[in-house]
């Protein structure tokens, strides 16, 4: 699977989600939504939800900041592969 294959359906809902909910907190760019906020706006389940972001972690797209639950940070691969996305 090429990289940009990873970003398919699922994938690329979450990291969406991530990408256009993030806010500038303390000088780091996070994005502070629940995995629940998330279940309701993409409307699939919790579990789909905590897979998908285990799977952007494992790959090094995502990370959680300060080890919070709900505040997520976008590797600096996973903006370029959101932009390269979108246009």
């Amino acid at each position: 699977m090429n990289k940009l294959e990873f970003f398919t359906s699922d994938r690329y809902l979450v990291l969406k989600t991530l990408y256009e909910h993030q806010i500038e907190i303390n000088n780091a760019k996070i994005c502070p939504i629940t995995q629940q906020e998330m279940t309701d706006a993409l409307g699939c389940s919790k579990a789909k939800v905590n897979m998908v972001l285990n799977e952007l972690v494992d790959n090094s797209y995502v990370q959680i900041y300060n080890n919070t639950k709900g505040r997520y940070i976008l590797t600096e691969e996973a903006k370029k592969r959101m932009k390269k996305l979108k246009s």
